[in-house]
C-alpha cells in the first residue's frame, strides 16, 4: 500500500469525525502558552510576568500529564478526558480574568498552573487510540502512518494556534485568544473524550492481561518474560527520551518567548503568532514525510541524527535580526523538530507495555510541556534584560542537549526496542493455539502482536 493510499484510509478506520475533532482540540494548547504571554505582557508591560504566568502554565501540564495518563489507564478515556476539558476551559477564563482584573503575578500564575493541570492530553490519548483501534481492526500496518500523521497533526496545530493568537489580538482585545481556546475546548476536546474510539485503549490492556475465556492470564511466559501488558517499564531509554522531549519543549518555550521579544521591539506585537507559526508550516510538512523514510533507517539511530537535525536548526536562530529572517529560520527550525519528535513517540510506543500505554505516552508529552515552561521561564528574563537575541540563545543550548542525549543514549533505546521485539515474538507463540479473544473474530496471538507492532 502506498502511503497516500495509507493516509487517506486512516479517517476510514477512525470513525466519524475523529481527526477533525482531534485536530480542533488540540488547538486550545497550541494557543495557551502564547496566549497568556501576550495578555500579561500587553496588560502588566512585563515580560518577566509574562514568563512567570507561562511557566506555570507549562509547570501545571507537566505534573498533570501522567497523572492524566494514569488515570486513563486506570478508568479510560472518556471520564478523564470529559473531566479534564471541562476543568480545563473554566481554569482559562479564571486566567484571563485575573490578569485583566490586575490580580496579581501569584494568582494569575496560579489559575495558569490549574489550566495546565487540566489539559485535555489529546495527542498523546490520540496515539494510544491509534495504537489499539488499528490491529484491532485488521490495519496494523497502518500504525507508522498514524504516528506519522499525528506528529503531522501536532506540528499543524502550532501553525493554526499561534496564527489564531496573532490574528485574534490583531482585530480585538488581547484576551480574546484565551477566551476562542476556552470555546476551543468545549467544543472540541468534550466531543473527543465522548468519541467511540476512546474505548479502545481499555480494550487494549485487557486483551494483553486477560485470556479469552476472560481469566487472568500467568504472570510470566514459559522462558521466565512478563507478558507485554505486565512487562516492566524500559526506564534508561524513558530517560533519554524524556530528555530528547524536554529540549524539544525548551526550544518550543524560549523561542515563543524571544520571537514575541522581537516583534514587540519592531513595535508590532500582534505579528509574533504569525512568525511563530511558520516553524510548524516547516514542521507539519516534514512530520507528514517521515512515513516515508525506509525501514532500514532504524528508530535508534533516527533519534540521533534528527537530534543533530534540530542543534543544527536551533543554531540558525542565533543569526535572527528582524521578521524576515525570522521567518526563514522559523521555517528550517520547523523541519528539524517534527521528525525528532515523530521518531520519539514511535520509539515509546513500540517500547511501552500495553497496559501503560497512556501513562508513558502522556509522560513524555508532559516532558515537551515541562520544556515550554523552562524555556519561557529562561528567556522571559534573558529578554527583558538583554532583548530578544539573549532569548534566542536557549534554544541553541536545548538543541545541544537533545544531541547528547541522542548520541549517548542510542544503546538503551536500540536495547529496549530488541527487547519488545523479542517479547512480541515470545506472545506469539503462546498464544498462536488460542482460537479467540474478546470477541475479536481473529486469533489471539494475531491481536496481541499486532498491537505491539508499531511499524
Amino acid at each position: 500500500m502506498s502511503t497516500r493510499s495509507a493516509y487517506r484510509l486512516l479517517p476510514r478506520v477512525a470513525g466519524p469525525g475523529l481527526l477533525v475533532i482531534a485536530f480542533l482540540a488540540r488547538l486550545p494548547a497550541a494557543m495557551a502558552p502564547l496566549g497568556v504571554i501576550v495578555l500579561v505582557s500587553s496588560v502588566t508591560g512585563s515580560f518577566s510576568q509574562a514568563g512567570i504566568a507561562t511557566a506555570a502554565l507549562g509547570i501545571g501540564a507537566a505534573l498533570g500529564g501522567p497523572v492524566t495518563g494514569w488515570l486513563t489507564d486506570v478508568a479510560g478515556q472518556r471520564t478523564i478526558g470529559l473531566a479534564t476539558a471541562l476543568v480545563n476551559a473554566c481554569a482559562l477564563v479564571a486566567t484571563a480574568l485575573v490578569v485583566l482584573g490586575g490580580g496579581g503575578v501569584v494568582a494569575t500564575a496560579a489559575f495558569a498552573a490549574l489550566t495546565g493541570l487540566a489539559s485535555p492530553q489529546v495527542g498523546p490519548l490520540a496515539r494510544v487510540r491509534w495504537s489499539a483501534l488499528l490491529p484491532s481492526r485488521g490495519h496494523s500496518e497502518l500504525l507508522s502512518t498514524a504516528m506519522a500523521y499525528e506528529g503531522g497533526a501536532d506540528e499543524t496545530s502550532y501553525v493554526v494556534g499561534p496564527a489564531l493568537v496573532g490574528l485574534l489580538t490583531l482585530v480585538g482585545p488581547p484576551v480574546l485568544p484565551l477566551a476562542a481556546a476556552a470555546a476551543l475546548t468545549i467544543g472540541a476536546a468534550v466531543p473527543f473524550a465522548m468519541h467511540p474510539t476512546a474505548t479502545a485503549g481499555r480494550r487494549r490492556s485487557r486483551h494483553t492481561a486477560t485470556s479469552p475465556a476472560g481469566t487472568s492470564r500467568p504472570s510470566t511466559s514459559p522462558s521466565g518474560s512478563a507478558p507485554s501488558g505486565s512487562a516492566p517499564l524500559p526506564v534508561a531509554a524513558l530517560v533519554v527520551l524524556g530528555i530528547v522531549m524536554t529540549a524539544i519543549g525548551l526550544v518550543f518555550g524560549a523561542t515563543q518567548t524571544g520571537i514575541t521579544a522581537l516583534a514587540e521591539a519592531s513595535g508590532h506585537a500582534g505579528v509574533a503568532g504569525l512568525i511563530y507559526s511558520v516553524l510548524g508550516v516547516g514542521s507539519a510538512t516534514a512530520g507528514l514525510a517521515t512515513a516515508w523514510l525506509p525501514g532500514r533507517f532504524t528508530l535508534d539511530r533516527r533519534l540521533s541524527a534528527f537530534a543533530a537535525l534540530l542543534f543544527a536548526g536551533a543554531l540558525g536562530l542565533l543569526a535572527i535580526r528582524g521578521a524576515v529572517v525570522a521567518s526563514i529560520a522559523m521555517l528550517i527550525l520547523g523541519v528539524a523538530v517534527a521528525p525528532l519528535l515523530v521518531t520519539a513517540y514511535a520509539v515509546a510506543e513500540r517500547i511501552a507495555p500495553p497496559a501503560r500505554m497512556a501513562t508513558v505516552i502522556t509522560l513524555l508529552a508532559s516532558g515537551t510541556v515541562a520544556g515550554v515552561a523552562l524555556g519561557a521561564g529562561a528567556a522571559g528574563p534573558l529578554a527583558q534584560a538583554y532583548g530578544y537575541p539573549a532569548a534566542l540563545a536557549v534554544p541553541a543550548f536545548a538543541g545541544a542537549l537533545a544531541l547528547l542525549a541522542g548520541m549517548a543514549g542510542r544503546r538503551s533505546i536500540a536495547a529496549a526496542l530488541e527487547s519488545a521485539a523479542r517479547r512480541r515474538e515470545i506472545i506469539a507463540t503462546n498464544l498462536a493455539a488460542e482460537p479467540v479473544c474478546g470477541g475479536d473474530p481473529r486469533p489471539a496471538a494475531a491481536i496481541v502482536v499486532a498491537a505491539g507492532q508499531s511499524r
